[in-house]
């Protein structure tokens, strides 16, 4: 469990990486923000890198189990078709979104940012969380699309599915609110195209 002031650096650090970006973002405004003594981030985290990986871990655990969950979900039914895993890709990041913006405008940005613009560091952090759910996925995207060599499909999704959920998630005017649904099927229905095409 994490203790109230590691909570209060993280919600802090959240925002100041969604707001000036996660190489930029003012440790000292992080730590002002949250009420602790300078110092604290590396008293508590060893630096900005272990902050940084721990807002993003914050992040992408919630995420990705999602996406185990509805990849399972439609596993349950039949083999799942390629709009039932790209709506299991994509909906997590909509839906957690919506929880980011309501603790503060703005802060789904940082989703989106680590998906465009990544540090290189934070690079390997996503690449790590992200490597069981890829392995996952990949045997279903290759039944669904048995004519998409699977190189192919591993560059369609890191570019099409997750370039185009950076760029609407660092967008100002997101339309994530008040029911995502509509830009769900939106999505799912336009990348579904683009991974078969």
């Amino acid at each position: 469990m994490t203790s109230p002031r590691v909570g209060a650096l993280l919600d802090a650090a959240e925002v100041e990486f969604a707001d000036a970006g996660i190489e930029t973002g003012s440790l000292r405004k992080i730590m002002r923000a949250a009420g602790a003594d300078p110092g604290a981030v590396h008293y508590y985290f060893g630096g900005r890198q272990a902050l940084v990986e721990a807002v993003l871990t914050r992040i992408l655990l919630p995420l990705n189990a999602r996406r185990r969950e509805l990849l399972d979900r439609a596993r349950m039914s039949t083999e799942p078709m390629l709009v039932d895993l790209v709506d299991a890709l994509v909906r997590p990041d909509i839906e957690f979104a919506q929880v980011l913006q309501a603790r503060s405008p703005g802060r789904a940005r940082l989703i989106g940012a680590v998906y465009l613009r990544p540090a290189d560091f934070v690079e390997a952090t996503v690449a790590a969380h992200f490597a069981p759910v890829a392995q996952a996925f990949r045997p279903h995207l290759e039944a669904a699309i048995p004519h998409v060599p699977f190189p192919t499909i591993s560059w369609r999704v890191r570019w099409c599915v997750f370039g185009t959920l950076g760029a609407l998630l660092t967008h100002e005017s997101a339309p994530f609110e008040p029911d995502p649904d509509d830009l769900i099927a939106e999505l799912v229905r336009t990348l579904s195209a683009a991974l078969a095409a």
